[in-house]
């Protein structure tokens, strides 16, 4: 699917790229084009008035309307390939310079919309097949300006240069078409790599969730298949599988809320609502209920705690945040064990809440997945203990809303410490 996608946005921006320098390349040429003639046209004109200017004299001097039999027309030395030529409206050559093509010189058409519109322009062919602009004009002071002057030349060179700038352009556009095929091959893998681990990430928490979710509703269907066989027996014949559903019952609860609290926090529809927050306050009251939690299991929890600490967040949210990272240290922390609740204020404005604890550790390999969701580093332990794989994803995620961080320190047979920073209120 993703290969698919990839080669799509690939030759979609190759087209776009295209089309770009398709216009640019189009706008390139067709103003170099137009900059050239005007700059032929231009030299036509200046190098037809000039003439004109120096016939003035000559043709004054005349006798009647006949041109002197002498009369000599353009330089005598019309380098660039430039011609003149003295016809008159119906296209007779009369005088010219002696590099004039019959061939070139401009038809009757035009020579007739000179005489009405007082000159023009005309594109045409030598003998020899080149290409020819010429201008026309009236020639005035000889027979009231019945006889006409053209001047023209080749433009070969500027066509030439137009022919090379085209391939220039087509060649540039070609490698240019082919880099953006290669980089818009590599820029759109780029662009679905987040989509790809995305979505990689979705189908791994759902797998994970459904084989969370299968182990309580198969004990439940186990334990509810086994008192309907025993149905004509008390509850109390019954009682452990009960407890077993009420048990599996209880951790489904818990499995399905965070599950609900991480999509919520994903689509950022978690809302927290923040008010003044005591911490030192808060943590006291969490120590002091889990305190039990650390007895029954053998292990001591010791807490220090700065006082006053205050900050701005959701009071059941940090509470929350506590609980998780102090109920991990303390179901990971065998019997003899101790656990620290250590709370500071420092000079930079950050509050830190750190739990260290005296437990197995945490392997270094693990280390950077431990706030995936659902990983577990000894899922069989994890069980036993009653963990669901999201206490600390969900607690980073609190964290962060409270734009703090959390991270976590280990040595294995040493212990692990946990330490989330927050930013204190001003």
């Amino acid at each position: 699917m993703f290969g698919t996608a990839r080669w799509r946005l690939t030759l979609w921006f190759t087209l776009a790229f295209g089309l770009i320098l398709a216009v640019i390349g189009s706008a390139v040429y067709l103003t170099t084009r137009t900059v050239l003639f005007d700059q032929v046209n231009s030299d036509l004109e200046s190098r037809s008035g000039r003439e004109q200017r120096l016939l003035l004299p000559r043709l004054l001097s005349r006798r009647g309307n006949a041109l002197p039999g002498d009369l000599l027309i353009g330089p005598a030395f019309t380098a660039g390939g430039y011609f003149y030529a003295i016809v008159e409206p119906t296209g007779e050559f009369l005088a010219g310079t002696p590099n004039v093509d019959p061939a070139g010189l401009v038809s009757a058409a035009v020579l007739q919309e000179a005489l009405d519109k007082g000159d023009a322009f005309a594109d045409t062919e030598s003998s020899e097949g080149d290409s020819l602009r010429v201008y026309v004009v009236r020639l005035e002071g000889a027979r009231d300006g019945q006889f006409l002057i053209e001047v023209g030349r080749s433009t070969e060179p500027e066509r030439q240069a137009l022919r090379q700038l085209l391939l220039v352009l087509a060649g540039g556009g070609g490698a240019g078409l082919i880099l953006a095929l290669a980089g818009g091959y590599v820029l759109s893998g780029r662009a679905l790599r987040p989509i790809r681990t995305a979505m990689d990430s979705q189908r791994a928490f759902i797998a994970d969730a459904s084989h969370e979710l299968r182990t309580p509703l198969s004990v439940i269907h186990a334990n509810a298949e086994l008192m309907k066989r025993h149905s004509s027996e008390s509850i109390d014949a019954n009682r452990e599988a009960v407890d077993d559903i009420i048990g599996e019952s209880d951790r489904l609860g818990r499995l399905v809320g965070q599950m609900l609290t991480l999509a919520r926090a994903d689509a950022g529809q978690a809302k927290l609502s923040m008010s003044e927050v005591a911490l030192d306050e808060l943590v006291e009251e969490v120590a002091r209920g889990m305190r039990i939690l650390a007895e029954e299991r053998g292990v001591s929890l010791e807490t220090d705690v700065d006082g006053p600490i205050r900050l701005r967040g959701d009071n059941d949210r940090l509470r929350e945040l506590v609980v998780v990272i102090t109920d991990n240290a303390i179901k990971y922390t065998d019997a003899g064990g101790k656990v620290s609740l250590e709370v500071r204020s420092n000079s930079g404005g950050k509050i830190t809440v750190r739990v260290s604890d005296t437990g197995s550790g945490i392997p270094i390999e693990a280390l950077p997945h431990i706030f995936d969701r659902f990983y577990r580093v000894d899922k069989a332990r994890s069980r036993e203990v009653g963990g669901t794989g999201l206490g600390l994803a969900i607690a980073r995620w609190i964290a962060e809303a409270h734009s703090g961080s959390i991270h976590v320190e280990s040595v294995p047979g040493v212990g692990t410490a946990v330490t989330v920073e927050l930013p204190a209120s001003r």
